[in-house]
């Protein structure tokens, strides 16, 4: 079979497309830059082009997730500037649409054992996100509700209702990612209705 013809550019992103979903199969230990090559019909050493080994395809694959991610919330949060509480209930439904309808992220970022590997590299090297980082847009949008929200009438400080929220949307993207329940209908609307209806949003 003949090889596909790429501009240099894009090998790259495809070497990250196709290693994400090899990678999700097959786990760290059977995933190869050589299996990622012939999964693109390209020559053996032409991934080495782009990474020098399967780990720093590896980290390419999560910054581009963790890209996806972030770009995900922040949408959520930019629709409503001027209203905080909305920001953040948005945000809560847009993070478990992103991780329902992306479950390869949903596992590489939470469900895998390369996580240990790869927060470890990008507290080795905060530079790659800065401000783009899909956890720093959570808890910004964490303050600016609570900054919102006169003291009286906060049932919840702020490191409770991070983990309080945190917790919620993560736990619904996973069970409903990984089919624990059985849904029928619109998952969203489901969802929506119980994020928008809870009590701990003053």
């Amino acid at each position: 079979m003949p090889n596909k013809s790429y501009h240099h550019g894009d090998l790259k992103a495809e070497l990250i497309r196709t290693g994400l979903k090899l990678l999700d199969q097959e786990g760290y230990e059977a995933f190869s830059l050589r299996k990622v090559a012939k999964a693109c019909n390209v020559s053996q050493t032409a991934p080495y082009r782009h990474f020098k080994n399967k780990d720093e395809l590896i980290i390419a694959i999560a910054m581009e997730a963790m890209g996806a991610f972030n770009e995900c919330l922040q949408k959520a949060v930019d629709q409503h500037p001027d209203n905080p509480k909305k920001q953040l209930t948005e945000m809560g439904i847009a993070y478990i649409h992103f991780f329902v309808e992306n479950p390869e992220y949903l596992r590489l970022l939470f469900l895998s054992d390369m996580r240990y590997k790869m927060n470890e590299y990008f507290c080795a090297h905060p530079e790659y996100f800065q401000n783009d980082h899909p956890f720093q847009t959570f808890f910004q949008t964490i303050e600016r509700y609570k900054a919102a929200v006169p003291s009286s009438n906060q049932s919840l400080g702020k490191a409770e209702l991070m983990l309080f929220s945190w917790g919620l949307v993560h736990g619904i993207s996973i069970l409903i990612a990984n089919k624990e329940i059985p849904l029928e209908g619109d998952y969203l609307s489901m969802v929506r209705k119980i994020v928008e209806s809870e009590k701990f949003l003053d």
